[in-house]
């Protein structure tokens, strides 16, 4: 069956998808790397990275405050209420560093992204992206979303790590 038969099964009436992960069948390097993941709550690898697309999955089933990173900003899953406007500061100051070198983005593209990102910041929206420019924000971003995580949810992401260090099946969902 290829993947076009899949998708159409899949779309048909009466049919009922299920995702389940199975641990103990990923690779070593893979299964330690979304361990990390999990544990740091930072996903990590290119927009098609599998590590990363399981993370964000388990992050979602899980619901865990985990963000993406990579050289262009930080995308956010799930931000605490005091966390937000420090991490609007951050975005201010790196929005008025990247205007300094270059005035002709006042407009356009990178303001209307901007703008984006302090609305969904004010509103501690669950997905959103901060695009940010400098490593040194995103670092610092890193740093305050990892301090304004509740205790509660890092011992949950150490729980979800262990469940992937064991042997049973984890179902992540059905569609």
């Amino acid at each position: 069956m290829n993947n076009n038969e899949r998708g159409r099964i899949t779309g048909m009436p009466g049919t009922e998808v299920s995702v389940t992960l199975y641990p103990d069948r990923l690779g070593v390097r893979m299964r330690n790397s979304i361990i990390r993941m999990v544990e740091n709550r930072v996903l990590v690898g290119g927009w098609s990275s599998q590590s990363a697309m399981i993370g964000k999955a388990l992050a979602a089933k899980y619901g865990l405050q985990i963000s993406r990173n990579n050289g262009y900003g930080l995308q956010v899953i799930g931000i605490n209420a005091s966390a937000a406007p420090l991490v609007q500061e951050i975005l201010h100051a790196d929005w008025i560093a990247w205007l300094l070198d270059n005035p002709s983005h006042r407009e356009g593209y990178y303001k209307v992204s901007y703008d984006n990102a302090m609305a969904n910041l004010a509103e501690h929206d669950s997905d959103f992206y901060i695009p940010l420019r400098y490593k040194e924000s995103i670092r610092k971003v890193a740093v305050i979303l990892a301090e304004h995580t509740t205790q509660e949810l890092k011992d949950k992401s150490q729980e979800v790590a262990n469940l992937l260090r064991g042997t049973e099946p984890i179902h992540l969902l059905s569609f």
